[in-house]
């Protein structure tokens, strides 16, 4: 099994190393991981963690002798080596403990976790008090995403509706007018520049995305500004055509004209009976589906029709290539 890396290690000196040589090592390490300076935050609390046991004589000692240090009274502090990163967690025994356990509390020695001494250094003033040169940059607020639940309706003809939104930085509750344009799609998203997570150091604030979801309907479907429709007619309405009274996505309705001899799957397109376009002018389409009905049951006079009707029909010359398939494979046979 590997050997775990010691403070010693972290801070690249000798188990020798006298304070002052701690003490160098540790600004020189710092200087290098530092989150601001281009490093990794995780390294860089090693290092403050390793420096914080180590410039204590108490702590040094008792880490010399048992290879490990316990910061506070039980239940309080931590015991163990180094954590990984804020939320993260490290073995501690027979337990785990969360990052969570030690920002901000005082344990032994008196010092107040690796978050004040974060603060300090992103303040310039070093973990212990040294001025570092490392100045903080302005930090934009981080974007903001909201749902907006729609109906269909509310979707094709455009809608108002007053939104509440929190901001994670300080809690403070936003009131927006959201106005959902007509012919709005599901997933659709509207940008409010400005209305996001507050900035850090003087930086601008994110900004809030709305994205909409929109209910589904019972008989219409979207594509784009294309609306669908699936129209059941009879088997004599497909053979001879008609006339069907057809809803349309804005209440109303329109008159369409079945063709004779139309086949189960045709889509009839009506233009510009769909919905709005968000980007650009006009209406998509309204596309109507054929869906010939087929009964499963037949009164006796029905079934004499139909049966009626096949005597007139040869069902061999619909399926051609079908039939010589059959009689090639019989003659191979």
């Amino acid at each position: 099994m590997a050997r775990k890396e010691s403070y010693y290690d972290i801070l690249g000196v000798q188990k020798t190393a006298t304070p002052d040589e701690i003490k160098k090592a540790f600004r020189a390490k710092a200087r290098k991981v530092h989150p601001d300076a281009g490093g990794n935050e995780e390294d860089f609390k090693k290092v403050n963690e390793a420096y914080e046991v180590l410039s204590d004589p108490k702590k040094r000692k008792e880490y010399d002798q048992f290879g490990r240090f316990i910061a506070g009274e039980p239940g309080q502090g931590h015991t163990g080596q180094y954590g990984n990163g804020p939320g993260g967690s490290w073995p501690a025994g027979d337990a785990t403990v969360s990052w969570n356990d030690v920002g901000g509390a005082t344990g032994a020695g008196g010092f107040g976790g690796f978050s004040d001494i974060f603060d300090r250094i992103a303040r310039g003033e070093g973990a212990f008090g040294t001025e570092w040169d490392i100045p903080r940059q302005p930090t934009r607020g981080r974007d903001l995403k909201a749902v907006l639940k729609v109906s269909f309706t509310e979707a094709m003809t455009g809608t108002t509706r007053t939104v509440r939104v929190r901001v994670p930085a300080n809690g403070e509750v936003q009131r927006l007018t959201v106005k959902v344009p007509a012919g709005a799609m599901d997933g659709g998203k509207l940008r409010y520049r400005g209305k996001g997570d507050l900035g850090s150091d003087g930086g601008s604030r994110g900004d809030l995305i709305i994205v909409t979801e929109v209910e589904k309907d019972p008989i219409f479907s979207r594509s784009g500004a294309d609306v669908l429709v699936d129209l059941p007619i009879t088997y004599p309405e497909a053979v001879l055509g008609c006339t069907v009274a057809v809803p349309t996505p804005d209440g109303g309705s329109v008159r369409l004209r079945v063709p004779a001899g139309s086949h189960d799957g045709a889509v009839l397109r009506m233009s510009g009976k769909g919905a709005p376009k968000v980007k650009g002018e006009g209406h998509g389409a309204l596309k109507v589906k054929l869906r010939v009905d087929v009964p499963e049951q037949l009164t006796a006079e029905q079934r004499e029709l139909v049966e009626r009707l096949l005597a007139t029909m040869d069902p061999h010359q619909v399926r051609p290539q079908i039939e010589e398939a059959v009689r090639a494979t019989t003659r191979e046979e």
